[in-house]
């Protein structure tokens, strides 16, 4: 247990991971989940705040999410729209897909940014004054931290795939540079994927299938697999440098950037919800 002035903070762990902290003071306690503060729905005031000055809080680190929301359906939309346009067009494919690489990248860093700044491990996220942005810190027993972190990782190495086509490399360079960095950058989504289950698999809140919470991480869950798959089998071939299955390779990066997508929306539903709550006077605190 830690302290914090009048109050003290007890957490809650899966393994060496802070999952929740319950905060206890003289009214009573409160119990915060990690993901819920992290991407803003829930909200761990300031403590010494009055209640106007909280509610301006409040709205300041929603602010984020929003973006990272747009930020995330924007890049998925580029990434699946030349599933859904004709071969002729495909001239404009690879600049396409690297417009969405950057919108990918951008929402990848600022969910970063969030899950640096609303982290309940960092007792300071209770006595902060202002709504301000530390941009780089080190939250190893965060699972969302480690999540954004792989993930804005994985976007980055996409950024690589998607400029790379538009630099003439050899067949073997191809398969190092653009086929290799699409193949890790796969991977870090699955293993971003895998902390934000673990995050949430122990989480009574969440129920299967009814909690919006649920369906964000399993949505995306979907996605990463179909990235994983449309990377595996979008190498280039050694004798004619011809991609292996080009078109079972764009079907299931339109079926990852789909469920992308869904997963993002998924973000503003459940946020507009929350705030509904919040204006209604739901939240006490």
């Amino acid at each position: 247990m830690t302290g914090l002035g009048q109050h003290k903070l007890e957490y809650e762990t899966v393994g060496p991971f802070v999952t929740h902290v319950h905060v206890h003071h003289k009214d009573g306690s409160n119990k915060f989940a990690a993901r819920p503060v992290r991407k803003g729905v829930r909200w761990i005031r300031p403590m010494m705040l009055n209640k106007e000055d909280q509610a301006k809080y409040v709205v300041c680190t929603k602010q984020i999410n929003y973006w990272v929301a747009v930020c995330f359906m924007i890049g998925a939309s580029l990434f699946a729209a030349p599933g859904f346009l004709p071969d002729s067009l495909a001239a404009y494919f690879n600049a396409t897909f690297f417009c969405g690489s950057i919108f990918f990248t951008s929402a990848g860093y600022l969910q970063f940014v969030e899950s640096i700044n609303k982290d309940i491990t960092n007792p300071d996220l209770f006595r902060t004054e202002h709504c301000h942005w530390i941009r780089a810190a080190w939250r190893p027993k965060n699972l969302g931290y480690l999540s954004c972190a792989v993930q804005f990782v994985g976007t980055v190495l996409f950024n690589v795939n998607c400029s790379s086509v538009f630099f003439p490399l050899t067949i073997l360079q191809q398969n190092v540079i653009t086929w290799g960095s699409g193949m890790l950058g796969s991977i870090c989504f699955l293993v971003s994927c895998l902390f934000a289950w673990m995050e949430i698999f122990r989480d009574p809140a969440v129920h299967p299938v009814t909690s919006v919470e649920w369906w964000i991480v399993w949505v995306n869950i979907a996605g990463s697999v179909a990235f994983q798959i449309a990377s595996a089998i979008c190498f280039y071939l050694p004798k004619t440098g011809a991609i292996y299955a080009p078109e079972e390779s764009s079907f299931y990066l339109t079926l990852g950037a789909v469920c992308f997508f869904i997963g993002a929306f998924l973000l503003r539903v459940e946020d507009i919800a929350d705030s509904r709550k919040f204006i209604g006077g739901e939240y006490q605190q």
